[in-house]
């Protein structure tokens, strides 16, 4: 049998050539794979740099829609000019429209972002323009066409880097719905001759009932021939008292959404409070008739004792304008004046001495008791007083949607 052949050297040559392949193998290994990592690292700067000025596209957007909202607020300042507040100059034109930035005519109060908004008012399908309001008297402000504050439709378009981003919001001014001069779920007690009730709008608006109860209206009983009127009886022959069962307000949500803006916060448990003053109401010419007020204050009191809710008493000539949140009960005694509109989780009492006015409205999650002793009092309904206690607020955002 022969062999191969195998001459000095020969495997040593083999072994030195086998390493110079696996060498080159390793480098171009290397090589592709420093390449990928590169390219990896690259398409994650990309992604990185594109979601970073995408996001501030998001955000100058969002921005455009703020100054949207604070600007079409009833109290803006300042009130004229490119910068100034944005008048709705024809409410009932469906072709209104306006601009900050862009074809303006309003320019934007800052310069740091990049953002462009039109405001148009917002319509139905058939073209009928869209209001925000309580438009059939059950205390809900929803869409429709005949009652209510303009709904507007605002789009924001954002930039930032070449990234761009649209947002779209409804928003309008959200007014309390008070279905009556009185509001109550609980059956109620209204006592004393000198007791007015009065749901007939002085200020200029559409009238409302003397009382408003989500029960019957048997559940309402009075005493020494009080008078109560309004729209469905404007001389109080009989009484207008109205059930309204579809007018179910949460009240306890309605505090809510307003106690996060209070002025004045007390955290008490059956606690009297004398000589309260947080604003002073000019009185009308006569009990009836309705106060006057420039002040808009919150005033928040929450009566948790840590288990339960308790009461708050007012009393000594307490007096304010706003809108007086009371979660618990309210005690209402002596001299006392309100403009604007009291919300109580609970029930209502106003009793004893002194003369007593509550301009605007009184919302009850409970009963109310109106028992006089030698004293007046009158609840009178009006438009004005409560619509201007929602000045200080911004417009509310019905909906809300980015779009793409």
């Amino acid at each position: 049998m022969q062999h191969a052949k195998r001459y000095p050297g020969e495997s040593l040559r083999d072994e030195k050539g086998l390493s110079i392949v696996v060498g080159l193998l390793t480098i171009a290994a290397l090589m592709l794979l420093g390449t990928t990592a590169v390219m990896v690292s690259t398409t994650n700067v990309k992604i990185s740099a594109n979601y970073k000025t995408a996001n501030q596209a998001f955000f100058a957007a969002e921005a455009g829609i703020e100054e949207a909202r604070a600007r079409m607020g009833e109290n803006f300042t300042p009130t004229t000019g490119a910068t100034g507040r944005i008048d709705d100059s024809s409410p009932t034109s469906a072709a209104w429209s306006v601009s900050i930035g862009g074809p303006g005519p309003y320019t934007s109060i800052q310069s740091a972002l990049s953002y462009t908004v039109r405001i148009v008012h917002k319509t139905d399908t058939a073209g009928n323009i869209l209001y925000w309001g309580d438009s059939n008297g059950d205390g809900f402000n929803d869409r429709n066409t005949t009652t209510g504050e303009n709904i507007y439709l605002v789009t924001s378009y954002g930039a930032a880097s070449g990234a761009s981003k649209t947002i779209e919001v409804e928003m309008a001014i959200n007014r309390i719905p008070v279905p009556g001069a009185l509001y109550v779920k609980a059956s109620t007690t209204i006592q004393g001759t000198s007791t007015h009730i009065i749901g007939s709008d002085s200020c200029g608006g559409a009238s409302k009932p003397g009382i408003t109860t989500t029960l019957a209206t048997t559940t309402v009983s009075m005493s020494g021939n009080p008078i109560i009127k309004g729209s469905t009886s404007p001389t109080g022959t009989p009484p207008s008292i109205v059930s309204n069962p579809g007018a179910n307000i949460d009240v306890q949500a309605m505090i809510d959404s307003f106690k996060g803006g209070a002025d004045y916060q007390y955290n008490v448990a059956s606690a009297t409070h004398t000589g309260m003053n947080w604003g002073t109401p000019t009185p009308g010419a006569t009990q009836d008739d309705p106060s006057s007020c420039s002040e808009k204050n919150i005033v928040y009191y929450n009566t948790s004792n840590g288990t339960n809710l308790t009461d708050i008493t007012l009393s000594g000539g307490s007096m304010g304008c706003g809108i007086l949140l009371v979660e618990g009960d309210l005690d209402a005694s002596g001299d006392f004046a309100w403009n604007g509109v009291v919300i109580v989780s609970g029930s209502v009492r106003i009793t004893g001495g002194g003369n007593k006015n509550i301009t605007g409205g009184i919302i009850a999650g409970g009963s109310a008791d109106a028992d006089l002793i030698g004293g007046n009092i009158s609840v009178v309904y009006c438009s004005s007083a409560v619509n201007n206690q929602t000045a200080n607020q911004p417009l509310r955002n019905l909906s809300w949607m980015e779009k793409t």
